[in-house]
């Protein structure tokens, strides 16, 4: 219920959705948390089309699932409409985060790629892209920690399930920086 009271949800149904989906894919649902309230401030009706005219693409609900995964979701009885019931939604995320796991590892460099897929972008440009959006996602873990409702003890990387170092002495964030004094 703490995440309901967080995240202004309408019933307890909706809070045991990150709890759902965090078991299903073994992501911790404060992580799955923490890249909502990045992708979408908590608004599952959330639609970023920003990139719309550069990609073909935009972003859909709490999450922000991008409109390319439709086909691909479509296969599983997964329309673009459904995706804008929180529940749905969630669980299509961390369905993507936990691809992106079995790929990268259970690294902030996944956690990166959720945002930064990179496919026509240069390395260094999209290790830099990935640590960014890591930090912001470590920086909302962080908040929902000191506010008291996450899980405080070991922090955002205990939470990964894996023993990482601060996001900061990542290989993508030197990259980052050295891409930043480049610029």
């Amino acid at each position: 219920m703490a995440l309901c009271a967080l995240f202004v949800c309408t019933s307890a149904a909706v809070a045991s959705c990150w709890e759902a989906a965090g078991a299903r894919y073994r992501i911790h649902p404060w992580l799955l948390a923490a890249i909502a309230k990045v992708e979408s401030g908590f608004d599952p009706s959330a639609v970023n089309a920003t990139h719309a005219q550069r990609t073909g693409s935009v972003d859909l609900g709490l999450m922000q699932i991008n409109s390319q995964w439709l086909p691909v979701l479509a296969r599983h009885g997964i329309s673009r409409d459904a995706l804008f019931e929180p529940c749905t939604n969630v669980n299509v995320g961390a369905w993507i985060l936990a691809g992106l796991f079995a790929r990268h590892g259970v690294t902030w460099e996944a956690v990166g790629a959720y945002n930064a897929g990179c496919a026509r972008l240069e390395p260094t440009r999209c290790a830099a892209l990935r640590a960014s959006y890591a930090r912001k996602v470590e920086a909302a873990l962080r908040g929902l920690t000191l506010a008291g409702t996450g899980p405080a003890p070991g922090g955002p990387s205990r939470i990964l399930h894996v023993s990482l170092p601060p996001l900061a002495a990542t290989r993508a964030d030197a990259i980052d920086r050295a891409a930043g004094a480049q610029e």
